[in-house]
């Protein structure tokens, strides 16, 4: 009897068909991740940090060397503290720095600028920001705002500053032959300034009034903007009492606002 021959079924060759479904599955998770990466923003500064945490905690360091151990850092309690007179001031002048960039983009000619003196620091307010040419009358609806907004800020330091109000003019005479000179018309306005403070409730025994003319110029006559910086009023305000370190105390007050 003749053995019949066994037959086996042969198998097709290549990957399983279930196989390709998972590898297009991984893909197209893959390219997902990547999607999300590509748009996500990482601060390096903190991602660092996080590895640095994470590589002293597992002491484990660059180029597989190992790290000593470590006394964990202690809790430093935050001391309280209390703002000083001139650190306020720093910020109500920082506040009135940022109107007058306000302003400025409205105005033309020079802005309002802030320097140090010997006791204190002095605002320089261009004439444009408050009067017409000629006139001692504050007409600017920006400057009056301006000087409102400066006398409510000075209401909470009436008792630490004093403030000397002097006006000044370039060299060109106001009118050839008229009895309103220079030297009057910057009185006049500085007066002017002292009078709407006094309004807006700054109190009249801590301000002073004054006026240099053309004699005190802080830039050259011979330009139009050099005469533009010279007409000005200037408010110099001085520390009183027993403040220690009054010109250091200027310098912060300018350097915090120019930062």
């Amino acid at each position: 009897m003749k053995r019949k021959k066994l037959y086996q079924k042969s198998e097709k060759k290549g990957l399983p068909l279930w196989l390709g479904t998972f590898g297009d599955l991984m893909s197209l998770l893959l390219t997902f991740f990547i999607l999300l990466l590509s748009m996500a923003t990482f601060d390096h500064e903190k991602v660092d940090s996080a590895i640095g945490s994470l590589q002293g905690a597992l002491s484990v360091l660059e180029h597989g060397k190992e790290t000593e151990i470590t006394q964990p850092n202690r809790i430093q309690a935050t001391p309280i503290t209390h703002d000083s007179p001139a650190e306020n001031v720093m910020n109500v002048f920082s506040s009135l720095i940022t109107e007058y960039n306000e302003m400025t983009k409205i105005a033309d000619g020079p802005g309002i600028n802030l320097e140090e003196s010997e006791d204190g620091f002095i605002l320089r307010i261009p004439n444009d920001l408050l009067f017409n040419t000629g006139s001692s009358v504050i007409e600017n609806n920006d400057g009056k705002i301006f000087l409102q907004r400066l006398a409510m800020e000075l209401d909470s330091y009436k008792d630490i500053l004093t403030l000397r109000i002097i006006g000044n003019t370039d060299n060109v005479q106001y009118k050839s032959g008229s009895s309103i000179d220079n030297w009057d018309l910057s009185n006049k306005r500085a007066l002017s300034v002292a009078d709407m403070l006094l309004t807006f409730g700054v109190p009249a025994d801590i301000m002073e009034v004054g006026g240099d003319g053309e004699f005190n110029p802080i830039a050259s006559n011979e330009t139009l903007q050099g005469r533009a910086e010279n007409r000005r009023v200037d408010i110099n305000f001085s520390f009183i009492g027993n403040t220690k370190d009054k010109k250091q105390q200027a310098k912060d007050i300018i350097n915090k606002i120019q930062q």
